[in-house]
């Protein structure tokens, strides 16, 4: 009789967190319906890792907006600078395993290749300031001259001094460690020193350190023009970037080889994988302590970031009321992307966006309030 009474009672507890889990679903799905129609969006796909490492998905509109295809969890995106933080992670695991140190200063590595001294402040950088944004150093893929290559030769496959050449004889931002400017220029550089030390291709590296042992089974290198399950983005900058609002092909191939975004992106995947790599990544379980310290500390100077956030190491914190967070954002021409991990409820929320319209009065970040308001509710 006691067996069946507590069987009983264990069935009402399951069913209740069940109850209470669906009702905080269909609210979610409402939040994103306002989203797709305050600011006019085709899909939203949303994934939420829990501390029981359940991970809940919604999806809401379209992936295919002209075929009315509707959203689905499994649908892969293009996730723009969250991306950055496999490249941080990776440069955090080789400072614990003793192959770096984030103070060492660039010209250890670098100081005798003939592209060095083309870059300005080159001599004063360091792997941290690389790191931070707080190198001075412009952003390669704001040069206009770049829409012109990738449109003349979309399939062309760049190198790192490639990309780097943008950048050559261009005045400094500021002096090196003196102010903060975001810049993919930073983690490109980042990118050429991890396969310098460990003489591998960077994306096989992240295979073996960090996709296969962690499951992360949607998340794929974006290096070709044709990836896995990619839906179509669609873009409002066809002109600067050259491409077609609709950025996937008839061919199911990307405009042009996104490749060329390497380390400072460089990665497609799903919300789902997304969500459980941010609550692993900002929760420090992929290095040290000390390391995840080093992730953590903000540079000390104020950031152009939206929400007056600061930055730390691919970690954009921000501060609500007291209420501290880490995560980051992501762009790619047709695609935006946030993942943000609320530590003191050890929560994960990753939002992709197939378009890279946004509300220029509402950041990415506001959005996921209400949606921490929802999951936080009793």
């Amino acid at each position: 009789m006691r067996k069946i009474v507590l069987l009983i009672l264990t069935s009402i507890f399951i069913f209740s967190c069940q109850s209470e889990k669906s009702k905080k679903e269909l609210q979610i799905k409402s939040e994103l319906q306002k989203m797709i129609q305050e600011v006019g969006i085709p899909g939203v796909n949303m994934a939420i890792s829990m501390p029981n490492n359940e991970i809940w998905t919604i999806s809401e509109g379209f992936s295919d907006k002209e075929k009315q295809v509707l959203m689905k969890p499994e649908d892969v995106m293009f996730s723009g600078s969250t991306g950055k933080t496999f490249c941080a992670a990776l440069i955090l695991q080789l400072q614990d395993e003793g192959k770096l140190n984030v103070d060492d200063s660039l010209s250890k590595y670098f100081g005798d290749e003939e592209w060095f001294d083309k870059i300005p402040n080159a001599k004063g950088l360091t792997l941290r300031m690389l790191l931070n944004h707080t190198t001075g150093l412009e952003r390669y893929e704001f040069d206009d001259s770049i829409a012109i290559k990738l449109s003349q030769n979309p399939d062309k496959i760049w190198t790192g001094v490639e990309r780097l050449s943008h950048i050559f004889g261009k005045p400094a931002l500021h002096e090196p460690g003196k102010g903060w400017a975001y810049s993919d220029t930073n983690y490109i550089i980042l990118g050429m020193l991890i396969e310098k030390l460990i003489d591998n291709e960077y994306y096989s590296e992240l295979e073996k350190r960090f996709f296969q042992p962690l499951q992360l089974e949607s998340t794929f290198p974006g290096n070709t023009r044709k990836i896995e399950r990619l839906i179509p983005g669609y873009s409002i900058y066809s002109k600067e970037f050259a491409v077609p609002e609709k950025v996937l092909l008839d061919d199911g191939k990307f405009a042009f080889n996104p490749q060329m975004e390497f380390t400072g992106g460089g990665i497609a995947c799903t919300a789902s994988d997304l969500a459980k790599w941010g609550r692993l990544y900002y929760s420090g379980k992929v290095f040290s302590q000390d390391s995840y310290r080093l992730m953590i500390t903000p540079a000390a100077f104020q950031t152009t970031l939206e929400d007056n956030a600061k930055y730390g190491m691919a970690c954009i914190i921000w501060n609500n009321d007291g209420i501290v967070s880490f995560g980051h954002t992501g762009f790619f021409p047709g695609y935006v992307t946030i993942v943000e991990y609320i530590p003191g409820q050890d929560i994960c929320i990753a939002m992709q966006w197939n378009t890279d319209k946004k509300n220029p009065e509402k950041s990415l970040h506001k959005y996921l309030d209400t949606i921490k308001t929802i999951i936080k509710s009793n």
